[in-house]
């Protein structure tokens, strides 16, 4: 019987580092998932894509703060059921290729937990983008 006990136990403490690292990899690739989902690579010139950024965040957010030169603006949006409202950075980057690269940082306002709320908030946002491009 102490050979079964013992059996257990050394087949429990060596398969819960490996679970553990397993974990941490589908953690880690969610983390990655999620980045991608906030950021857009545009075939389009600074200018055009700065001017649909402002657009979007004004017609369907509350801007903040907007600065052209830098690249950067801030917008944040109401509440909700499942949410507080987030505040939203927008960083628009001239690529040399002649894209343009959007990457949104949404933050939330004092709340645990957001329930996929920031994820939905880029959609928004990046549909008022596109269709801003497409005209």
């Amino acid at each position: 019987m102490k050979r079964y006990a013992l059996l257990t136990l050394i087949l429990v403490s060596t398969a819960l580092p490996v679970a553990g690292r397993a974990f941490d990899d589908n953690k880690k690739e969610e983390q990655q998932e999620k980045a991608k989902s906030k950021e857009r690579v545009y075939n389009a010139d600074f200018e055009k894509v700065w001017t649909a950024c402002v657009q979007a965040a004004n017609e369907n957010f509350v801007m903040e703060h907007s600065e052209k030169e830098s690249g950067i603006l801030n917008f944040h949006s109401g509440t909700s059921l499942t949410s507080n409202g987030f505040r939203v950075g927008v960083t628009v980057i001239k690529l040399d290729d002649g894209r343009t690269k959007v990457v949104l940082n949404p933050q939330k306002k004092g709340q645990l937990f957001a329930w996929g709320a920031g994820g939905r908030i880029a959609d928004k946002y990046f549909k008022a983008v596109n269709s801003k491009l497409e005209h």
